[in-house]
């Protein structure tokens, strides 16, 4: 019998961030699957060196899967939750 477990959770996608700085900083973020497939990679030239660059780097890379949401799993809703998540008016 081959396969994964039917009730093994799929980790969700992970992204690395890179920082190159020379007389202005680039940083550089790659989102990757939990097998180590490129999901999507973005570079994003930054004014302020290194510094500025790490401030910026993790609202660049939430901004790289809003704006590319469709190559991203969707999330893993455990049975039950379906009517909390969608709210009680």
């Amino acid at each position: 019998m081959s396969g994964k477990n039917p009730g093994q959770e799929k980790k969700e996608p992970t992204y690395e961030t890179v920082i190159e700085s020379n007389e202005e900083s680039v940083v550089k973020v790659t989102w990757k699957d939990e097998e180590g497939n490129v999901i999507v990679h973005g570079e994003k030239k930054v004014r302020g060196g290194q510094a500025q660059a790490q401030h910026v780097a993790n609202a660049f890379a939430n901004d790289l899967k809003r704006n590319f949401a469709n190559r991203f799993p969707a999330p893993i809703i455990p049975p039950g939750l379906e009517d909390e998540l969608e709210g009680d008016e």
